[in-house]
């Protein structure tokens, strides 16, 4: 019985903690351009797109792409300007590696914590740490249900509410 509330109470605990870091972490991501370097591979392109969590591409023209930038840490940031295969971005300050309140336009991508953090910046494993938490929900309330004497609990009822049939016929 033991296991089976623990299980509950990390799965109740665990779903509720990501849905709030979710509400106070989220906010739109941030609009940039990037041109790539002539002879970047589209293969190429979309890797370094996802190592620098460039989402929701739009090409106006050639190499030169708009993005919503999920990760606007200074270190991401600075990886990006600095990267060989980068030619040009615009929206970023090249000397600070920070997108300048001025510039800053958002997009309709949202973004959080889960994004910026190492492992859960993966939509599987996200999804799947997300899936383990219901999971642990749904075992230690089956396993709970189970323990619980129905039959006794109905017997009890059956018989309180005849002692207060009787109660009112009394009266």
């Amino acid at each position: 019985m033991v296991r089976a509330v623990g299980l509950l109470l990390v799965g109740v605990t665990g779903l509720i903690t990501l849905r709030v870091a979710y509400d106070l972490t989220q906010e739109p991501g941030l609009g940039v351009r990037v041109r790539w370097r002539d002879g970047t591979s589209t293969l190429r392109r979309v890797y370094l797109e996802s190592k620098y969590r460039l989402v929701q591409p739009v090409a106006p023209q050639g190499l030169s792409y708009s993005y919503a930038l999920l990760d606007a840490r200074t270190s991401n940031i600075r990886a990006l300007v600095t990267d060989p295969e980068v030619a040009d971005t615009g929206d970023i300050d090249r000397e600070k590696f920070d997108i300048p309140w001025v510039t800053a336009h958002e997009s309709r991508r949202f973004t959080w914590v889960a994004e910026r953090t190492p492992v859960l910046r993966q939509p599987f494993i996200r999804w799947t740490v997300i899936a383990a938490l219901a999971w642990m929900i749904v075992s230690g309330s089956w396993s709970i249900g189970t323990r619980i004497r129905w039959r006794a609990i109905a017997h009890t009822i059956r018989r309180w509410l005849m002692w207060v049939e009787l109660q009112m016929r009394d009266e």
